[in-house]
């Protein structure tokens, strides 16, 4: 079991000291917090890194917004110029969860942006577009008129600014690390405005995973001095 710690502990600094230009950090003997945080601020870029903003009610990367639109209506016959009208749809408030947030940018800050080795700040994230646009058309032709009708709708949501306004910070001193069946790597704690932050490393290879987690575990008894006695 040593062994394979040690072996973790190696390919760990490896691959940091070699995306990093740092080649004093490969012979260290026991990596640092530090390193650890550089070592997943690093991985961000090489695995997809999912991140999960939970609210007090409990929903996921919850956003709000609007529904609107608009009905052209075009009509006109044998004789005479053809009438166009353009009504409003009623506007609607919706909502909606997004199911796949990921991290982009990770730092070793704490909320109020000072340097620290036991918080991580989710800096920037990125999705998938999620505002919808939807057209359609109708047309009902006779035999000496006819009506055509142009629907479009729209469903626009708030930006993804709103997970990171105030700073959401993962705490290393009270932070939960569970392993995933499908070798996903999870580190969750409070947030500042939101009841739960998971960030998510979702690694196909097991020996990556595995160093992940060595990283997360690290940062854990690092900052926190009760965490020992869970590892």
């Amino acid at each position: 079991m040593q062994s394979r710690l040690t072996g973790i502990r190696c390919a760990m600094l490896a691959a940091l000291s070699a995306c990093s230009s740092l080649p004093t950090r490969a012979a260290q003997s026991a990596p640092t917090a530090r390193d650890a945080q550089e070592y997943l601020a690093m991985m961000t870029k090489q695995v997809v890194t999912r991140v999960a903003f939970v609210d007090g009610a409990g929903r996921t990367n919850y956003v709000t917004g609007k529904y609107f639109g608009e009905v052209k209506t075009i009509k006109g016959g044998a004789f005479g110029k053809p009438k166009e009208t353009v009504a409003p749809l009623p506007e609607q408030p919706v909502e909606k969860q997004l199911a796949d947030v990921r991290a982009s940018v990770l730092e070793a800050i704490d909320a109020y942006g000072r340097p620290t080795a036991c918080a991580t700040r989710i800096t920037e994230v990125n999705a998938p577009l999620y505002d919808e646009d939807k057209s359609d058309s109708a047309s009902d032709n006779k035999a000496f008129s006819f009506k055509m009708t142009y629907t479009t709708e729209h469903w626009k949501y708030e930006p993804l600014a709103k997970f990171m306004t105030p700073a959401q910070v993962i705490d290393w001193s009270n932070a939960s690390i569970s392993r995933g069946y499908d070798g996903s790597v999870t580190v969750s704690s409070s947030g500042q405005s939101f009841a739960k932050l998971l960030v998510t490393y979702v690694a196909s290879d097991p020996d990556v995973a595995d160093q992940i987690e060595y990283a997360m575990k690290l940062l854990s008894m690092s900052c926190d001095n009760n965490a020992r006695s869970r590892f």
